[in-house]
């Protein structure tokens, strides 16, 4: 993980120290103070006996910690100058916390930590537990490890690893929070399987088939994943053994067969108060109208054409259901002709507004989805309406 350029983190003009004593903590915007954390922040970072505080002062903490001087000190780029995440803004990362709560106390997984900046501020944000980690992260690229561990001398209660993570976190037992800034294709089963439930908080990119990703947080139930925030965003590709695998995809047989409980449940789209639309051109996603529709992409091109996708729309249980092939529509069960005329009319929405904003989108990953079949190609998806 990276944070935002140095420039925007270790700006130190004669002008910006005079003007570091004032700081505004309205909901749109602040004003930064490259300070140390304050004794509010340590002694709320310190202890874990209280569960829960009020949204400003997480808020607070947060912008405390991002700004800290010490985790301005972990520079952002990488030898050529380049930003090795786009999500790694700070103004991102500070909604990331937001969303994830209260952290104090809590146990930690980032996988991938880059530069050691996020790790850092969690620290902070956690606080320790005697001599024992409350921070944990995995890093693949040797660089980029070495890098963080220089960074992180003296920083206490956090332990960063070299190498996959798939091979490292089993080994670590079960976290509060899991932090991935790298974008998946889906959710790994391991990541399943290393989080609390009930209560635990997954955050991570998910890779679109049409270039992009969704930043997504997730509530682990005794369900199931439950999504409670997401952001459009741009991050590198995962990497590692797991990299070119797929996970929660479901066979379209399988989709097609009346078997409610192992596939995903589609509840109707809401707003998470967070619009965000999708700048990053045309999303080879599908619209599902209604909740009971089961939504499938099936192309294997990355293109922005929506001619190249085979995607539609199923009602299992109806055994019905309408699928794109190239410029033809397969329609199949007595409510294919409804489904055909549905694709298209949300066909011609899409191309006149030539977006779709997948932040708005509220669903529920039942636990039986992880051991559905994988599919070898492909993705599954839906949007409500």
């Amino acid at each position: 993980m990276t944070p935002c350029s140095s420039a925007s983190l270790d700006t130190d003009t004669p002008g910006s120290r005079q003007a570091e004593t004032r700081r505004s903590f309205d909901a749109g915007s602040y004003r930064r103070r490259p300070s140390r954390p304050t004794s509010l922040t340590r002694s709320f970072c310190s202890s874990s006996s209280i569960t829960w505080c009020p949204p400003i002062l997480v808020d607070t903490l947060c912008i405390r910690a991002l700004n800290s001087k010490r985790c301005g000190e972990i520079r952002a780029y990488d030898a050529d100058g380049t930003t090795l995440s786009a999500i790694s803004d700070r103004t991102f990362l500070r909604w990331i916390i937001r969303e994830l709560g209260d952290l104090r106390g809590k146990r930690i997984y980032e996988i991938g930590t880059g530069t050691g900046y996020l790790v850092s501020v969690l620290s902070l944000l956690a606080g320790r537990e005697g001599d024992v980690p409350l921070i944990f992260g995995c890093e693949i690229i040797p660089d980029l490890f070495d890098q963080s561990q220089r960074a992180l001398i003296g920083t206490s209660g956090v332990r960063v690893q070299l190498g996959d993570w798939v091979d490292r976190l089993p080994e670590l037992g079960l976290f509060d929070v899991i932090i991935a800034t790298s974008a998946f294709r889906g959710i790994p089963r391991l990541l399943r399987e290393a989080l609390r439930v009930p209560g635990g908080m997954l955050a991570m990119p998910v890779a679109i088939p049409g270039g992009g990703d969704c930043f997504t947080i997730f509530l682990a139930t005794e369900k199931g994943l439950l999504t409670v925030g997401a952001r459009m965003s741009v991050s590198v590709p995962t990497t590692g053994s797991i990299a070119d695998e797929d996970t929660w995809y479901i066979p379209l047989e399988k989709l097609i067969d009346p078997r409610p409980k192992s596939f995903l449940h589609i509840e109707k789209g809401r707003g998470f108060g967070h619009p965000v639309l999708d700048s990053l051109a045309f999303r080879s996603y599908l619209f599902g109208a209604e909740p009971n529709f089961r939504a499938v992409n099936l192309g294997v091109e990355r293109t922005f054409d929506l001619t190249h996708y085979s995607f539609g729309l199923i009602d299992s249980e109806r055994r019905s259901g309408a699928l794109y092939h190239g410029r033809d529509i397969v329609v199949f069960g007595d409510l294919g002709l409804e489904f055909a005329g549905t694709l298209a009319a949300h066909r011609e929405r899409w191309q006149a507004n030539g977006q779709s904003d997948l932040s708005r989108v509220h669903y529920h990953i039942p636990w039986t989805a992880f051991d559905a079949d994988q599919l070898p190609s492909g993705y599954v998806a839906a949007l409500g309406g």
